[in-house]
């Protein structure tokens, strides 16, 4: 491990010192407002080690980001196209399987549906950050951090605060007003915003947002560009040879589109 990375996983990993609240909050308007910084987070896991080439136990943590001048149109566009397809979310995983709402689809359709999605991601994102490790990796990293304090979460937790911290420390910089919006870790029915941390206070809201994926576009997109990674790591052997589906396709095609490079923020932070 480097020790500068290991370092900023060490001080990110810190506890939360104050308690979160939940609130009412208008999250569909506030992410139409003009002008702003939209920041939707997933996360995707591959489980055991179907690739030499990849760590066992991997879990990647997503993070799209677009603008808000551009949401409302794209946010519309793709609630309309739900409504005519008869369905409430686009679910990269559902659509791919043919499970939950997407099971009476036929594939021709549910091809469509992502290539939809794919399309209009790509042509919204403005970057994409992310963070990986596998699990193996992590109680090494905590037990460096623990130097520093107690930790007190297991791996997902820990891995999501250090992500959170890196993206709101890059975040805070910007000068027009951000929204940090994540998929929700446990079933919730409305919106939740996380005031818990002290360094988030100037996101729109006062901290990160999390939301049912249902409710909201944005996530969903978050979640197609999770997919895509997760299956571009998985199915990078067939491209070669000519021997992936459709489905494959878009994820490649997907991936390929993200502006710059993926960069894990851990690694940024860093350097």
């Amino acid at each position: 491990m480097k020790k500068l990375q290991v370092t900023t996983f060490a001080v990110s990993i810190r506890k939360q010192c104050l308690k979160g609240t939940q609130m009412p909050f208008d999250l569909k308007d506030a992410l139409l407002a003009p002008d702003r910084v939209l920041v939707f987070c997933d996360d995707t896991e591959i489980a055991g080690q179907p690739v030499e080439t990849l760590n066992p136990d991997l879990r990647i943590l997503v993070a799209v980001q677009l603008e808000s001048d551009h949401y409302a149109s794209v946010s519309a566009e793709m609630s309309a196209w739900l409504f005519e397809a008869g369905v409430t979310e686009f679910h990269a995983t559902d659509i791919v399987s043919g499970k939950g709402q997407w099971k009476n689809k036929t594939i021709t359709q549910r091809q469509a549906a992502l290539r939809f999605v794919a399309d209009t991601l790509t042509g919204s994102m403005v970057r994409v950050d992310g963070i990986w490790m596998p699990k193996g990796s992590y109680p090494a990293y905590k037990k460096e951090a623990e130097k520093l304090g107690s930790v007190g979460v297991g791996f997902k937790g820990g891995l999501r605060r250090v992500f959170l911290r890196c993206l709101m420390e890059r975040l805070s910089h910007e000068t027009r007003p951000v929204a940090l919006v994540l998929d929700q870790d446990k079933s919730q029915s409305g919106i939740v915003i996380e005031t818990n941390w002290p360094e988030g206070g100037y996101l729109v809201g006062g901290g990160p947002i999390t939301a049912p994926s249902h409710l909201i576009i944005g996530l969903q997109m978050a979640d197609a560009m999770a997919w895509a990674i997760n299956r571009f790591q998985i199915k990078r052997t067939l491209y070669d040879g000519d021997e992936h589906s459709e489905f494959d396709q878009i994820a490649m095609a997907l991936v390929a589109m993200i502006p710059g490079k993926l960069t894990n923020v851990l690694i940024e932070m860093a350097a």
